[in-house]
């Protein structure tokens, strides 16, 4: 069954050189976005992360924070002359604004660009994504369980919604015979008392054009048909995975059928099976859009 976008996963190492700890934050997108945070200039470790990430998901926003200590670690410098720059803007703005708080160089020193590496910066790229790759990865893996968990939580909610949606239906279904026959019935008895109020006689062949031209636009055999349709590949698409996409197509074509029966239904009874029948469709809507 599909996933839910939103999960959380953490992880957290350390040895003789560094200390590391991960978070995984995951939440609705059309399409797969990761952002990493390092709080260091390593494009190439970034990459890395967002391929794990993409090993993982398909879809959502997905936000990887990697907070490092270099307590110890070799190979990693201060950027003096980014830090004096970022200082030196801080302190003007401080006292632009009249701000009291004081530049503090160690929250400085966790801006972008604030350390860099010393030696080859491939190398140590490289040294670094061997240490957090296994961190990162239990981050991920831990937040795709969290996932995979809402997703079985959400897909027993849309099988619901969607037994609402068939109840609803078949009492639609049902009721539009028995529709017709009283609104035939209501016509019937009205021309006869407006025509003996007149003192003239009814006209069966007028009657009969009316209902029938009531029952074409009452009609909602074909809206019932392709709802149907849609509840069946509904059902189908909640047995795989990767199908958020896909559900979010259909919820909205049950949409769209619900809206033309809401629109053509004539009998209040009728009607307001269809509002429940709308309802339930919303949260359909609703719901899906959280799927992976």
């Amino acid at each position: 069954m599909p996933n839910s976008m939103t999960g959380f996963g953490q992880a957290s190492f350390s040895d003789g050189e560094l200390s590391v700890d991960v978070a995984v934050r995951s939440v609705n997108g059309k399409h797969l976005r990761t952002k990493a945070h390092l709080g260091i200039s390593m494009p190439s470790v970034a990459e890395r992360i967002s391929a794990l990430a993409a090993n993982h998901m398909t879809r959502g926003t997905v936000d990887v924070t990697v907070r490092i200590d270099w307590a110890g670690a070799g190979g990693i410098a201060f950027n003096e002359r980014v830090i004096a720059s970022y200082v030196r803007r801080l302190d003007a703005l401080r006292k632009k604004f009249g701000l009291a708080a004081e530049v503090c160089v160690d929250r400085v020193a966790q801006l972008p660009g604030a350390m860099t590496t010393d030696g080859s910066s491939n190398r140590a790229a490289g040294r670094l994504w061997r240490k957090i790759q296994p961190v990162v990865a239990q981050a991920f893996g831990q937040a795709v369980r969290m996932r995979a968990s809402e997703g079985r939580a959400l897909a027993a909610a849309l099988r619901r919604h969607g037994a609402g949606v068939k109840k609803a239906l078949a009492r639609v279904e049902r009721r539009a015979p028995q529709a017709l026959r009283q609104y035939r019935r209501r016509l019937s008895s009205r021309v006869r008392a407006a025509l003996e109020q007149a003192g003239a006689e009814p006209d069966p062949g007028a009657l009969a054009r009316e209902a029938i031209m009531y029952a074409e636009r009452s009609d909602l055999s074909e809206e019932i048909c392709r709802m149907k349709a849609h509840l069946a590949h509904f059902a189908q698409a909640l047995r795989g995975e990767g199908n958020g996409r896909r559900l979010e197509f259909i919820a909205q074509e049950m949409h769209r059928e619900a809206n033309t029966m809401a629109s053509k239904a004539g009998d209040p009874k009728m009607s307001e099976w269809i509002i429940d029948l709308r309802g339930q469709v919303d949260r359909i809507r609703e719901q899906v859009a959280n799927l992976e």
